[in-house]
């Protein structure tokens, strides 16, 4: 069943490619695979020791986002959150004199604030940094919101989930606009660690670069990184009555549970089909009006193809000719902020025509057979993007993207 539209008025994004949205982008388009040995923690020991740390300026950065005390008190992924946020938010070009504090909210997907010291040393802000809640208290201090705010938690879907639960507030009356999204960082020894345990981390630690290669046929598993993807979400009657730029519009997202296993998908992908068939239905379109797939494509065995299986199950004919590409292979997995970023990225996409490739699909698994972009990015004219984001726990979250404007026949 068809449901409404939101609009997308601004956009926040920081991974290991840049900290803004551009820098991002144009590292994608470039194909840049960032990945390098840990800086943030020693990571000596390690079968994992690689990842996708943000650029160094992000120090300064947060900075001069957020005061020294009010550092100590959050986690490196909740000022990643932040940031994101506060990127958003500026570039919504919202007059705040003219919308009252309660009609903004703020929605944030995180599975974690990625506190994890490895002694037991006393830290007097401990509960503040490890207060689950704490990346949207801090978006309404820092940016003097006073709508309804909180954290959602559903693993590698978050951002879907949370951008799902925006448009609920938007749509039931309750907010006019609403920042929403994810971020994350959970580098640290012992998460890197835990992955490493759950065999779902690449160890090709003497060529990091070429690590991350989803859809192939020597794929060896995923990359940690870490980063943020907000986006300002406004009713279409607010954002045209303030004269806003509208980069896209929002179905509302395709959310399902399976019941399968607490790390592995369902076989043959069919949570994830189910899921992006709920997204078509309430986006109101056609398997075949979808021009891009950003694919949760984690690099790893089954994901990737489950993933495969469950698009050729939902698309038929079409998934022959849908391009496909996977962006963790240049921004890394960024684990609950994943769904936020690429989120972002889709909607990148459709503002400029452009597919961002998938890094390192030099030898594509013939259990792969989809229309990938390897390698480079493609020109194509995209009004309507697909992201799929596929979480731990069968929590399967996916968003469709439409371009600014485009009607849909009931």
């Amino acid at each position: 069943m068809k449901q409404g539209r939101v609009a997308v008025t601004g956009l926040g994004l920081m991974t290991a490619l840049g900290l803004d949205v551009e820098s991002t982008w144009q590292g994608l388009l470039a194909g840049r695979t960032p990945f390098k040995r840990f800086t943030l923690f020693d990571p000596e020991g390690l079968a994992a020791p690689f990842g996708a740390e943000l650029p160094g300026e992000s120090a300064a950065l947060f900075a001069a986002l957020v005061k020294p005390r009010r550092r100590k008190q959050m986690t490196r992924g909740t000022m990643i959150t932040l940031a994101t946020a506060h990127q958003a938010l500026a570039d919504a070009g919202l007059d705040r004199t003219a919308i009252a504090p309660d009609r903004i909210g703020a929605v944030v997907g995180a599975t974690g604030t990625g506190y994890a010291p490895r002694t037991l040393e006393l830290d007097e802000h401990r509960i503040l940094r490890n207060m689950a809640s704490a990346p949207a208290a801090w978006i309404n201090l820092q940016e003097k919101i006073e709508g309804p705010s909180f954290v959602v938690s559903t693993a590698c879907s978050s951002g879907a989930y949370a951008l799902h639960m925006a448009m609920w507030l938007i749509q039931s009356g309750q907010c006019d606009v609403a920042v929403a999204g994810a971020g994350d960082s959970a580098l640290t020894y012992l998460d890197v660690q835990g992955f490493c345990s759950l065999m779902a981390l690449s160890e090709d630690k003497d060529a990091p670069e070429r690590a991350s290669r989803p859809f192939s046929r020597t794929r060896s598993g995923f990359v940690m990184g870490e980063g943020g993807g907000m986006m300002v979400l406004e009713a279409p009657a607010h954002a045209r009555a303030r004269g806003a730029r509208v980069y896209a519009e929002l179905s509302l997202p395709g959310l399902c549970a399976e019941m399968y296993n607490i790390v592995s998908p369902s076989p043959e992908g069919s949570g994830m089909a189910r899921a992006m068939r709920l997204a078509l239905a309430n986006a109101g379109l056609a398997p075949d009006a979808i021009d891009y797939i950003n694919a949760h494509g984690t690099s790893t065995a089954l994901n990737d193809q489950y993933e495969t299986q469950a698009i050729k199950n939902v698309f038929g004919s079409h998934a022959a000719r849908v391009p496909v590409s996977s962006t963790k292979s240049m921004t890394g997995h960024c684990l609950s902020a994943a769904a936020g970023v690429e989120a972002v990225i889709c909607v990148k996409a459709l503002m400029e025509n452009m597919i961002p490739p998938t890094a390192n699909l030099t030898d594509p698994d013939p259990a792969c057979d989809l229309n990938h972009v390897a390698l480079k990015a493609r020109k194509a004219a995209l009004t309507h993007v697909m992201s799929n984001s596929f979480g731990f726990g069968g929590h399967n979250g996916v968003c469709v993207f439409t371009k600014a404007g485009v009607r849909i026949e009931e």
